[in-house]
């Protein structure tokens, strides 16, 4: 059993995980495309622009098929939660998950960790599955939101989120860590989870 904590949200990977790597953090990552950082001038408008690398939290094999996980614990934040989705969350993640497969192959080329160089090697497999899971712990229901409207808005984010990722893999999951939707995983909440 490996544990990973993101976002205060403590992620047990059982036995049939061959691999669970904590990818934005790892020395793969951050000694290779994380480097790629900067700013340059905006060409229209002539201001400064930050640019920069993405990177999906969570990295994991199981049963042959590579998982690209993402990470976010909306709890406490129903403002934020509300402006941000369903629009800009899906291509956020989407960008992350590009700019992740675009390190592991780099990584992978550039005789990285073992697991790197097999994740690189999934990724590139036309038989190989690659699954994308956004775990997202929405903030609880306010007594004045009718689930109804809830259920349209999540099912709109996990929409966009299929669609944006169409290029890599129809194998995407828009779920809550703690609905148990991905095998042989377990999550639970640490202390200040949910809290400004």
């Amino acid at each position: 059993m490996k544990a990973i904590d993101v976002e205060r949200i403590r992620f047990e990977f059982g036995e049939s995980w061959s691999l669970a790597e904590k990818w934005d953090e790892s020395r793969a990552f951050l000694s290779g495309i994380g480097r790629l950082q900067g700013e340059w001038t905006d060409d229209d408008t002539g201001a400064p622009a930050r640019v920069g690398t993405k990177a999906v939290d969570i990295v994991g094999v199981r049963d042959d098929r590579l998982y690209l996980i993402e990470v976010k614990d909306y709890r406490g934040y129903p403002i934020e939660t509300k402006k941000r989705q369903p629009h800009e969350l899906p291509i956020a993640i989407a960008c992350k998950v590009r700019d992740t497969v675009a390190g592991l192959v780099g990584a992978g080329r550039q005789r990285a960790e073992p697991w790197v160089e097999s994740c690189a090697r999934l990724l590139v497999e036309r038989k190989a599955r690659v699954h994308v899971i956004a775990w997202i712990a929405d903030p609880d229901l306010r007594a004045a939101e009718p689930i109804k409207k809830r259920e349209i808005w999540q099912k709109e984010r996990s929409d966009r989120l299929k669609q944006r990722l169409t290029w890599l893999t129809p194998y995407v999951t828009v779920a809550s860590p703690f609905d148990g939707r991905v095998g042989d995983v377990t999550a639970q909440s640490l202390p200040g989870a949910g809290q400004r």
